[in-house]
């Protein structure tokens, strides 16, 4: 489920760079490739169209983000939101809309309906119902199938979804904004997220791991399953078992050496 908004390059400027993207958007931030990884340089020059999309939000706030891509073959720029998203994904996508007008010399902004915005309009796209929609239709599935959680994706961790969690925010008046909250105030936890780990035994069968350090605050998930990084390789029904490994610490945890 998402929401897309195009912007056509009818000055012909090109697939822009990561970089460019930064820079136009200068408080966003991009949650493609850490900062830390040795082929961030490159990544930064490299031009969006080389890639599926970049992944944008605005840090201690975005809940989700949103998706920028580029089509060669139509000359034009997409913003894709993610449904359900948090009130402030919305308002940074518009955000992110306007300027990326700006540099393009584009006012107009179509949806994928063919609905027409401007940069003085975009902001009155009914986004708080489609918010709304997704979670009813998140709601529906569970309820109507064996499935016991609904899986979304944020800046910094999965979060699972179960009938009782929809429920309680969907009852309430302000269901949208409760939703943000909920959502927006989980990626800012002050605590590690475990990173999965797949391995495959001598006789085939695989299974995941987490691992737990000692005094370090860690976020595991209740219920395993595959997370988004390894979903290209393996599936959920593939894992014969999950472990949790456990790091403890003898010495000074401020020294290496030790």
């Amino acid at each position: 489920m998402s929401t897309s908004f195009f912007i056509e390059d009818i000055h012909h400027k090109g697939c822009i760079t990561v970089e460019q993207v930064l820079e136009i958007g200068q408080d966003f931030s991009q949650y493609t490739v850490g900062e830390d990884d040795e082929e961030y340089n490159d990544f930064l020059k490299e031009k969006i169209g080389n890639f599926e999309c970049v992944l944008l939000g605005k840090e201690n706030v975005s809940a989700r983000g949103f998706e920028l891509s580029y089509d060669d073959k139509t000359g034009s720029y997409a913003v894709r939101i993610f449904a359900p998203s948090s009130i402030a994904d919305y308002e940074s996508a518009f955000d992110y809309l306007k300027k990326l007008c700006a540099f393009l010399g584009n006012n107009k902004i179509t949806t994928e309906d063919n609905e027409a915005y401007t940069t003085d309009t975009i902001t009155a796209y009914n986004y708080k119902e489609q918010i709304g929609y997704a979670l009813e239709a998140i709601y529906n599935n569970l309820k109507n199938s064996d499935h016991e959680h609904f899986e979304i994706f944020g800046l910094h961790r999965p979060v699972a979804l179960n009938k009782k969690i929809i429920k309680e925010i969907i009852k309430t008046k302000e269901a949208v904004e409760n939703f943000s909250s909920f959502i927006t105030n989980l990626q800012y936890i002050d605590a590690y997220s475990a990173r999965q780990k797949i391995y495959k035994k001598d006789d085939g069968s695989i299974f995941g791991v987490y691992t737990i350090t000692e005094t370090v605050p860690t976020i595991i998930p209740f219920t395993p399953c595959i997370e988004y990084e390894n979903a290209d390789t393996v599936k959920d029904s593939d894992v014969s078992q999950w472990l949790i490994g456990l790091v403890v610490i003898d010495g000074d945890p401020n020294d290496p050496g030790s």
